[in-house]
């Protein structure tokens, strides 16, 4: 799977991640790359709305907290690695134990993980142009 789109405005954002998120199964692996402010937490706030995030519960980054766990019809588990120092960090708040807990998990600033990021898995690349623009590539690979 390679596609790119182009969305205007973060609900547009949103209403793509809603679409990606039909094809979505417990296990996946999604890895977001992006610079800070790309739309990587609007994203997943758009599968979280797919996966039908509980309604007292509310998508936020995790940069402080490292990983927020979202209910959902499938478990839905948000990393934020950018504080990471090592992929170490990760292995002590059990990382692989969520990844093989049969929900779905998105990891931004996934470079900081290593080799802990599984094989397949999809790599969405989330680039902010003019005004509310973002370009969205996704493989799987």
């Amino acid at each position: 799977m390679n596609q790119v789109t182009r969305t205007h405005s973060a609900a547009e954002t949103i209403a793509w991640a809603c679409d990606f998120a039909q094809t979505l199964k417990p296990g996946d692996v999604i890895c977001l790359h992006g610079d800070l402010g790309a739309g990587k937490t609007t994203l997943v706030k758009g599968l979280a709305e797919a996966l039908g995030l509980a309604r007292d519960e509310q998508v936020t980054s995790p940069t402080f907290v490292i990983m927020h766990r979202y209910t959902c019809r499938i478990p839905l588990y948000h990393f934020d690695c950018y504080r990471m120092q090592s992929p170490e960090d990760l292995l002590a708040i059990g990382f692989e134990d969520f990844l093989n807990s049969g929900g779905i998990a998105c990891i931004e600033w996934p470079e900081k993980a290593g080799n802990l990021i599984p094989a397949p898995c999809y790599h969405i690349e989330m680039t902010h142009e003019a005004d509310d623009q973002r370009l969205i590539r996704i493989e799987k690979r």
